[in-house]
């Protein structure tokens, strides 16, 4: 049976391909997760040796807040195989998923064991790499993949070939795998230019809505009788199917000037996150409504905008001092336009316009007697597209092993200022301890916390609700 699952995952994958790992120069940006040991045994045969492994991952949460709410209760079953011939390789990943909270409703809910206990089936990753082929510098990956771009430690500018997983907004940096093709041509040992193709549009995973800001609207009113909200409901317009509304495009050339490592990136998309382009406003009955005021339903449809991202970074490890920087240019092709439909009849609002923004970030780590220590600096969150609206974030960790690594212990702590001139009224402020201790090699238990605080227009403001403690295991099999 051991041997029948890993050959059924093998199967799959043969219609599918790629990661950015290479024979000749190995290097990898995909997520370490998904990645296996790479000793496998190639061999010429039309059925070649298959590694596998599997992995378990519980995640159990809970507010610090009265009535202690439980969030997260999550736990992941995972299934990797991977296979290597003379020229190519395969991988892949299952992913049994359950969060662990009922979603039955009444009684005969109950006879249901997907509503007692919900969970799904994922595949996180599938692809093939050829080497070499049909051109000896070229090297061809398709399939369902996650790759990344920039330099940052999760905290990057122009990572969008992958749309974000915000699921969990404190874990930055997490990326949804969709398919692609990409080619890769090597100049020499250090250099590549990397060119990728998305034929589909795949939009971010968003959080939760207790992470989320308050809906905040000016309803006005109608002779002088003020408008009162009924019910809100928030749509999105997914781009057609088709090349020429979902397609996504974009190269980047990578490689080395002795100890320094340059990037330049271009990417030709859709953003990943919503951005509402029409409100509707419509007068209902409503016996809820306070006396004196009209009831009106709202309908705010979000869509994906189309924009130009140009990415250039840079990296070194100097005396023993690791820096990187990156730049990012966002360049909306036209004007962003919000349109508002009421009784009243149809205005036009411009929410931004034609034109380029930038973002950038900065980090800095060193060890000395133990400790690990980072310092980053991020202008502009993902979700922060003009100038007008960039805070300038400040994230400090520190981490320090002991007997041996078995045990760590991490302190990570985050300054979020939206402008410098009004900081003493807007500000967030995000406290991150942990600790992890390794029993034996390959199991992890985490203990650790978030306190959030803020004041004000900062982001993190809106999320002080959520102070949490935490319990994670991380058992790879």
């Amino acid at each position: 049976m051991k041997t029948l699952i890993p050959l059924l995952l093998l199967l799959l994958l043969f219609p599918v391909v790629a990661q950015d790992e290479e024979i000749e120069y190995p290097e990898s940006d995909e997520v370490e997760e998904t990645v296996l040991d790479e000793s496998s045994p190639s061999t010429d045969g039309w059925l070649p040796d298959l590694e596998f492994g599997a992995y378990l991952r519980t995640s159990l949460r809970f507010l610090t807040e009265p009535p202690h709410s439980q969030t997260y209760n999550e736990n992941q079953l995972g299934l990797r195989v991977k296979t290597v011939w003379d020229i190519a390789d395969a991988q892949g990943e299952l992913r049994l998923r359950s969060m662990g909270f009922s979603t039955a409703t009444d009684i005969d809910d109950l006879t249901e064991g997907s509503r007692v206990d919900d969970w799904e089936l994922e595949l996180p990753n599938a692809w093939i790499n050829i080497y070499g082929v049909p051109l000896e510098f070229l090297d061809i990956s398709i399939g369902k993949q996650t790759i990344g771009w920039g330099v940052g430690d999760k905290l990057r500018t122009f990572d969008a070939v992958n749309p974000g997983d915000y699921e969990d907004p404190l874990d930055f940096g997490r990326k949804l795998s969709v398919n692609m093709v990409k080619l890769t041509g090597w100049f020499s040992p250090t250099w590549r230019l990397e060119t990728v193709f998305v034929p589909g549009f795949i939009p971010g995973r968003m959080p939760a809505q207790r992470w989320q800001p308050p809906v905040e609207m000016e309803l006005g009113e109608i002779g002088g009788i003020p408008l009162w909200l009924s019910s809100l409901t928030t749509p999105v317009r997914l781009p057609e199917a088709k090349l020429a509304q979902s397609a996504a495009y974009g190269a980047r050339i990578k490689g080395g000037l002795g100890p320094v490592d340059i990037e330049l990136a271009w990417l030709y998309g859709r953003e990943d996150t919503p951005l509402i382009t029409h409100v509707n406003s419509e007068v209902v009955a409503d016996p809820d409504a306070p006396i004196g005021t009209i009831p009106v339903a709202i309908t705010a449809e979000g869509e994906f905008q189309r924009r130009h991202l140009f990415g250039f970074a840079t990296a070194a490890d100097l005396f023993n001092v690791g820096l990187w920087g990156e730049l990012s240019l966002t360049y909306y092709p036209e004007d962003i336009i919000q349109i508002q439909s009421s009784l009243m009849g149809d205005e036009e609002v411009l929410l931004y316009e034609e034109g380029a923004n930038l973002r950038w970030m900065g980090g800095i780590d060193y060890s000395f007697g133990g400790f690990y220590m980072q310092l980053q600096y991020l202008h502009g969150f993902y979700n922060q597209r003009v100038e007008e609206e960039m805070s300038d974030f400040f994230i400090y960790a520190v981490e320090k092993g002991l007997f041996y690594d078995k045990l760590k212990l991490r302190l990570a702590a985050g300054l979020e200022v939206p402008a410098a001139d009004s900081f003493d009224e807007n500000w967030g402020f995000a406290l991150m301890p942990e600790f992890a201790w390794m029993p034996v090699s390959g199991i992890t238990l985490k203990l650790g916390g978030v306190w959030l605080e803020g004041d004000g227009s900062s982001l993190l403001a809106g999320m002080q609700t959520n102070d949490e403690v935490y319990l994670k295991l991380e058992a790879e099999l």
